[in-house]
């Protein structure tokens, strides 16, 4: 088993983009030749880190028939690692297996998909499983039948916290799959001041970061984020938050002004600008709380947000149970916006504390968020479906 494919379900922009292309470039280094196939718009692979001749090579959808034009033995693909169930990338696995009928078939999975087709659709999920395959839905979520079958005929799945083997088919094989860190790019450094100058941040002002989109399954815990720094600023305590990403819906009420003068909005930034934009933050936080979305995924900053060598606030549910409270990071029941201001303060008070947080984070870091360990898992996988 030499040729392996990726399928991402969006182009290189997509949050899960990065850790297909690690791993791609982790297996090239192991002897493996990879792909990475995307619907559209391959040229985004330039928002990732620049590409090296040893790395994988990308294409799109629409060049299923050239496959074998990528691959250094002019072979089709011997394994098909699919990142996530959704209709996009089961469509596109009907159509590669028939052209391909010997390959094995792996299947990612990174997200409560029953949570995020109910939520996308309005509707609960009994009711759609009613529908039964007639039912038509977006290539952006899971078909509540179809996804159930996919997951069934996969000769084996990776899951990115062990929560998700509840959704796993008991034939079928698994490993529970994490990150890495990009330490290369994301690690400690001084605050850069000429972003802060850019910004218009006073030296004065505490600064928080959320890195990422707002959609329908996360709207109350960003918008407790954005609630917490205004409730800093009306006690006394100058704070501002740097956003980045897209809002999909508003989560702010009609006028939001009570929240975003106390923001930065910055869209869509370049992924080599994040690092210095994570470097100006005083702590760094992750809202939300255990429910049936965030129990079952691994927010993709958090590798960033750990390397970073600074405190994390976290809650008590998917990779936090996996960290010891006060040592790896500060972990809450709940991180919602009147925990976050009462812990943002214990931590400006206590220095002690506030240091230990972060070298605890780098601490695990090294230990558990390593591509090249986290690879060497997924290689020994491969190699047992063989």
């Amino acid at each position: 088993m030499k040729n392996i494919l990726f399928v991402l379900y969006e182009d290189f922009h997509c949050n899960s983009a990065l850790h297909v292309h690690e791993f791609a470039n982790n297996l090239v280094m192991s002897g493996f030749d990879c792909v990475v196939t995307v619907p559209h718009n391959k040229h985004t692979v330039a928002s990732l880190s620049s590409q090296s001749p040893n790395s994988y090579n990308y294409n799109e959808f629409w060049e299923l028939y050239k496959l074998p034009e990528y691959f250094k033995n002019y072979q089709g693909p011997d394994l098909v690692h699919i990142w996530n169930p959704r209709e996009i990338n089961r469509s596109y696995w009907e159509k590669l297996k028939k052209i391909y009928p010997n390959c094995k078939l792996v299947i990612h999975i990174e997200d409560n998909e029953e949570f995020i087709t109910e939520k996308y659709l309005n509707r609960p999920w009994s009711d759609l499983i009613a529908e039964g395959e007639s039912l038509v839905v977006p290539d952006n979520v899971s078909h509540p039948v179809k996804y159930q079958q996919f997951l069934a005929s996969a000769d084996g799945v990776t899951i990115i916290i062990d929560k998700l083997k509840e959704f796993v088919p008991p034939q079928v094989p698994h490993i529970v799959l994490w990150p890495g860190a990009d330490i290369e790019h994301f690690s400690p450094r001084p605050p850069n001041r000429d972003l802060l100058k850019r910004f218009h941040i006073d030296p004065d002002q505490k600064v928080f970061c959320y890195t990422g989109n707002v959609h329908a399954a996360n709207t109350q815990e960003v918008r407790s984020l954005y609630l917490a720094v205004a409730m800093l600023n009306r006690q006394g305590t100058p704070a501002i938050l740097l956003r980045t990403g897209q809002d999909f819906c508003k989560f702010l009420g009609e006028n939001d002004r009570w929240a975003r003068q106390y923001s930065r909005e910055l869209g869509y930034v370049d992924r080599s600008l994040l690092p210095e934009i994570l470097s100006l933050a005083t702590v760094l936080i992750q809202p939300g709380r255990p429910d049936k979305f965030n129990d079952y995924r691994f927010p993709c900053k958090l590798p960033e947000f750990l390397s970073m060598g600074k405190p994390v606030i976290l809650p008590a549910t998917n990779i936090g149970l996996e960290m010891q409270h006060q040592q790896d990071a500060f972990i809450l029941p709940a991180v919602n916006a009147i925990p976050i201001v009462e812990t943002v303060e214990l931590l400006f008070r206590d220095n002690n504390l506030y240091q230990q947080l972060s070298q605890g984070a780098l601490n695990f870091t090294e230990k558990y968020l390593n591509w090249q360990h986290n690879t060497k898992l997924l290689r020994d996988f491969y190699r047992s479906l063989s």
